[in-house]
């Protein structure tokens, strides 16, 4: 991943210095893109259980599966459970590199939205809250978001709502989704005066782009491939059965990261009193 420039971190720095803590200012900072989904996103099969899409499968984390008798390749019949409708419809940042924030401290800050590339832009410093409280940030102790096997034929292989892990053919992936924790500026800390005097100056038509982060979420990935093998009670590992055939893996779970964040217009503080 490429890693943000120490020399734009220090101007940066140096910026974030210079800005009186009763004032805000907005500047050009780092830009980031994220990934928007739309509820459903696309993905077929019903909403809390299993899928429709020619892999529909029995409930149980293991044990052998129906094999496919239309297709002469068929993939391994596994469990796949659709993702929740919540977490579908996130905004998941992309490549976070290039943010020299602590992603913890995201929220309370002022971005602005370019509708020619779909990416944002960090325009203030810090978190724009009462008294310069910084957000709240709190860890989850239940966020078990999904927890199921899938294959290559599962429709959200390899998409942004995965952390773009990918499944190849022939292949399972046990996949456990987890909020970790919640970064976040509650309504009473919200700044409504300072948000209103930094835009003062912003012309109307630009106002529509920019928003207030009001919360980021951290969400693990814990991922686990099986590949295609003969079984052998002698080799120390993990086994399951798909399709009529047995997949092993002597790998331990992988740990991938991924940040989605919640925006609200400044359109709808301006009104505010």
């Amino acid at each position: 991943m490429k890693k943000p420039s120490y020399l734009f971190i220090a101007a940066f720095a140096f910026l974030y210095s210079c800005q009186s803590k009763n004032e805000v200012k907005l500047v050009d900072g780092p830009h980031f893109s994220v990934n928007k989904g739309k509820g459903d996103n696309g993905i077929s099969g019903q909403q809390g259980g299993s899928q429709t899409s020619g892999n529909l499968a029995i409930p149980g984390a293991f044990g052998a599966f129906a094999a496919n008798n239309n297709s002469k390749k068929a993939e391994p019949e596994v469990i796949v459970e659709e993702l929740p409708r919540s977490y579908k419809s996130r905004k998941f940042m992309n490549d976070v590199s290039n943010i020299s924030y602590d992603l913890f401290m995201i929220p309370g800050n002022i971005v602005s939205y370019n509708p020619k590339d779909s990416s944002y832009t960090m325009r203030t410093l810090k978190a724009i809250t009462k008294n310069n409280k910084p957000p709240v940030v709190t860890p989850i102790s239940d966020g078990l978001i999904y927890s199921a096997k899938i294959n290559s034929n599962t429709s959200f292989n390899g998409s942004y709502l995965i952390g773009g892990i990918n499944v190849a053919r022939d292949e399972i992936l046990e996949l456990n989704i987890q909020d970790v924790a919640i970064s976040s500026v509650p309504d009473s800390l919200i700044d409504i005066e300072a948000i209103k005097s930094a835009i003062a100056n912003i012309p109307e038509e630009d106002k529509k782009y920019l928003y207030y982060v009001k919360s980021v979420t951290l969400t693990t990935l814990d991922n686990r491939k099986y590949t295609e093998a003969k079984f052998d009670a002698s080799i120390n590992s993990c086994f399951v059965t798909a399709g009529g055939k047995t997949y092993s893996s002597n790998e331990k779970f992988k740990r991938d990261r991924t940040v989605s964040l919640f925006t609200v217009p400044l359109s709808n503080f301006i009104g505010s009193r």
